[in-house]
């Protein structure tokens, strides 16, 4: 497309970025020989009734929206049509700004208390702006608000996401399966298909709540997950998830996020004023320096999808496959050593073997341990001892199937040799590897204001107890087959499970130590296997007497309360009123 001239005016010169809706590109003017920015539509290119219909459309909303002249709004200078690469696809033409988008200033963490009052202010004038001439921009959020290189800000693509709808009729926002907007940021009433003035107000609210803490007011894995938390979750303040933000910023922004748009302010115009009386706060750490932003652009209209990307992302990343894979050690070495103690009293067994294998194994164990817990306080300490501790620990899984095959070891502890051992090398290794990255030092090392948690309090004691109490299935299932009470396929098949299960419980609890909302799914699936599995034990337990029974049924209690507090949703912080 590159040299395609449209509507015989405008050059295509170079593509600036890719959304939902299609390709912005700057373009040349060659009537006023002038730069100009193009947005390729080609979510409505193609033929059929329907489509042109939808096409024509667009480009009557599209003229409404051009009649928008404000200095805080990007302006339109034209619309139109061009056969693009086969296809009949709509166009608009609009000045090309130079500057950044503010999602590219938030991920790099360059916006103060200052700048959310100043932008947010001019962000609400705009708005005002477009309310007053009866356009409503229905996808305000950071990838189109523009930071210009005199620092002041543009608002981009005012009535687009309406406008582009395929399926809108007159007297509809929206048919199924086509949602205007970003759930990330969208208000109630929009989610319900009904929106009004005020819900880009909401919508702002959300943006100057990222602004001031780094993260989102709700965070989900999902589209539904963020309607349902729009439309019955209640936000926490700002304050709560960032130290220093002023009661006064927590009053205006909670306002902005109720979820009745009467109980918001009455107008963009009176937000704007608002904004403008806030009294300029202490400097405070930066919003990079707080916490990573989930903000890839959820599905949307409209707009160029963008993930969370950069040195910090990567910096979590590292640290939270750090703890995962520490966590997935942990129970998977204390079933080796729970058997090397239970045949070091036979007489045929290599006893000066286990024995060495007891006296690595308990530092290993211990260090694990002591690191995770460091690394979860981000204590550089933490990451040095899980790097020690992680590449001694896979030499130990890797010995332990050579040990097996060298001194001809029984058939009840061969998945040592199989399963367990290799598992706990690559665990142990992934640990050792990630905690030496430069960028999990870089996470130890920056000091931020995590974000609300997502379980319930109370949910990552059960979960760890779960965790490390999981031996005592391998453990049980090798005992039944020795007393004849269960057969070897059995033992396989306990043993597997226990394998499987470890790991899934172990990289949910460090995706829960890091504030993701995925980890609390994985902990509510690795609780519920260890409880099917725990339960099984009974079947067996009389042949194996107490020392086994207590064991399975606290493990077993343990995962069931870990399943059930994962799968309710966490409650929602509640500001005290006064």
């Amino acid at each position: 497309m590159r040299d395609q001239l449209l509507g015989g005016r405008y050059r295509l010169v170079e593509p600036l970025g890719e959304g939902g809706m299609g390709t912005v590109w700057e373009a040349r003017d060659v009537k006023l020989d002038r730069p100009v920015a193009v947005k390729l539509i080609s979510l409505l290119s193609g033929g059929g009734s329907h489509a042109t219909e939808a096409r024509a459309r667009f480009l009557r909303e599209a003229r409404l929206t051009a009649r928008l002249q404000h200095p805080r709004i990007v302006t339109l200078h034209d619309v139109g049509e061009a056969v693009v690469e086969g296809r009949a696809t709509p166009f608009l033409v609009m000045e090309l700004l130079r500057g950044e988008g503010l999602d590219v200033l938030l991920r790099r963490g360059d916006v103060t208390p200052g700048d959310t009052a100043r932008w947010g202010s001019q962000v609400a004038d705009a708005l005002a702006e477009a309310h007053g001439a009866g356009v409503m921009h229905r996808d305000i959020k950071p990838s189109n608000i523009m930071v210009t290189i005199a620092g002041d800000v543009k608002v981009l693509d005012f009535g687009i996401a309406r406008a582009a709808d395929p399926y809108a009729t007159a007297d509809r926002l929206t048919q199924t399966g086509f949602i205007v907007g970003t759930p990330a940021y969208m208000a109630p009433e929009q989610a319900r298909g009904r929106p009004e003035p005020r819900s880009d107000l909401y919508a702002l609210g959300c943006v100057l709540f990222e602004l001031l803490t780094g993260r989102l007011p709700f965070e989900a894995p999902d589209t539904m997950g963020y309607l349902s938390a729009h439309l019955t979750d209640d936000p926490p303040a700002p304050g709560s998830v960032a130290p220093g933000v002023s009661a006064d910023w927590d009053a205006l922004v909670l306002r902005l996020l109720e979820k009745e748009p009467g109980r918001r302010h009455d107008s963009a115009a009176e937000l704007a004023a608002a904004l403008r009386q806030l009294p300029r706060p202490a400097p405070i750490a930066s919003v990079n320096a707080l916490t990573e932003r989930h903000q890839a652009d959820l599905p949307t209209v409209g707009a160029t999808t963008q993930g969370p990307g950069g040195a910090d992302l990567d910096a979590r990343l590292t640290a939270t496959v750090t703890m995962a894979a520490t966590l997935t050690c942990l129970p998977l070495l204390v079933y080796l050593l729970s058997q090397v103690a239970t045949y070091i009293s036979d007489s045929s067994a290599p006893t000066g073997l286990l024995v060495a294998n007891l006296l690595l194994g308990v530092p290993e164990s211990a260090a694990l341990g002591i690191g995770a817990g460091l690394l979860l306080r981000r204590r550089q300490a933490g990451r040095r001892t899980v790097a020690v501790a992680g590449a001694a620990t896979a030499l130990h899984g890797l010995s332990a199937s050579l040990q097996y095959l060298v001194a001809d070891g029984p058939r009840t502890i061969a998945l040592i040799a199989y399963v367990v051992g290799p598992v706990m090398a690559v665990a142990a290794a992934t640990a050792a590897v990630a905690a030496g990255r430069p960028s999990t030092a870089r996470w130890c090392r920056d000091v931020q204001a995590m974000p609300e948690p997502v379980v319930r309090a109370g949910t990552a004691a059960p979960a760890l107890l779960t965790l490390f109490g999981a031996a005592a299935i391998p453990v049980s299932a090798s005992r039944a087959v020795d007393v004849g009470v269960a057969t070897y396929t059995a033992q396989t098949l306990m043993t597997v499970l226990f394998s499987v299960f470890t790991p899934v419980l172990a990289i949910g609890m460090a995706l829960v130590f890091v504030r993701n909302p995925v980890g609390r799914m994985l902990v509510a699936a690795g609780g519920l296997g260890f409880a099917l599995v725990a339960l099984n034990g009974p079947l067996y337990a009389d042949a194996l007497g107490s020392a086994f029974r207590i064991p399975l049924l606290l493990l077993a209690i343990a995962a069931v309360v870990t399943t059930i507090r994962a799968a309710l949703p966490p409650r929602a912080h509640r500001p005290a009123s006064t």
